[in-house]
């Protein structure tokens, strides 16, 4: 049997999203995405198709989950598959039964920034930790007094704890983009989107350079994001994604012309879009 692998533990948003992308594969559950994508890039040939991976990349409110990107762009053999946009609902889990006798809050640093207004608000008291996961929060906790978890229903009932509040994010349509990574690549499906990394010289005007070749050819960038290079102190590589299949004849067109301007160009993946 097929294994996916996810970013756990068991009961993680990063889980029900690897459910509906493949609910009959064997699951194994691992403690950070940089672990994930590692494993990935280091599966030997005879594994390569028979390991897939689920992780966030882009929560529709707090933005692109940046340990994704930056470890996509240095991986070594994986792409993104495809992915798939699950509605995130967040519960404030703990063993107490009123907020004001919790004194520590966990949860993933995403699902807390999806929470802020929620914290503020009703738990001014509360020291805020970050943790790997939202499970990772309820399995902490799972024992303590006067703690908390910022989880989905799932997580809670996994471990067997209470839900003192439901529906606390601050935006009421809070969506998460998770992707499926692997070692192949599905054919055109008619509405596709494909991810680059690149990096340019550090003068004025290259990355409008490379910007103009997109618009030149029509193909319209959905995503762009900036994350510095790790090489030299002030220069950076771009994330894109843009509406279109990798063999796309426009797209093929743009990256000839776009190699020459750039100092490092990687494609990170051609995949169907999920329907929102």
């Amino acid at each position: 049997m097929k294994k996916l692998i996810y970013l756990g533990p068991e009961g993680s948003y990063t889980q029900l999203a690897a459910k509906k992308i493949s609910p009959d594969m064997e699951f194994e559950a691992q403690s950070s995405i940089k672990k994930i994508i590692e494993i990935m890039d280091n599966l030997p040939p005879n594994l390569q198709n028979e390991v897939e991976a689920v992780i966030p990349i882009e929560n529709f409110i707090q933005g692109i989950v940046r340990e994704t990107i930056d470890n996509l762009v240095v991986s070594q053999n994986i792409q993104i598959i495809k992915e798939v946009i699950l509605p995130i609902s967040h519960c404030l889990v703990t063993n107490e039964d009123n907020p004001i006798n919790i004194k520590k809050v966990y949860s993933h640093p995403q699902a807390l920034a999806q929470c802020n207004g929620f914290l503020v608000n009703n738990l001014p008291q509360a020291e805020i930790l970050p943790t790997t996961s939202t499970s990772e929060a309820v399995r902490l906790i799972k024992n303590s007094t006067q703690c908390a978890a910022i989880a989905s229903m799932d997580a809670a009932s996994f471990y067997g704890m209470p839900v003192l509040l439901e529906k606390i994010n601050d935006e009421p349509d809070n969506k998460t983009r998770f992707i499926l990574i692997g070692h192949r690549q599905l054919p055109p499906s008619g509405d596709d989107r494909t991810g680059f990394a690149f990096s340019t010289l550090n003068r004025a005007g290259a990355l409008v350079d490379v910007m103009s070749i997109f618009k030149k050819y029509n193909i319209n960038l959905s995503y762009i994001d900036s994350r510095p290079s790790k090489k030299v102190f002030g220069t950076y590589t771009f994330y894109i994604e843009c509406d279109a299949y990798i063999e796309d004849d426009m797209l093929q067109q743009s990256i000839k012309e776009i190699m020459p301007l750039t100092t490092f160009l990687k494609f990170v993946g051609s995949y169907p879009k999920d329907i929102i």
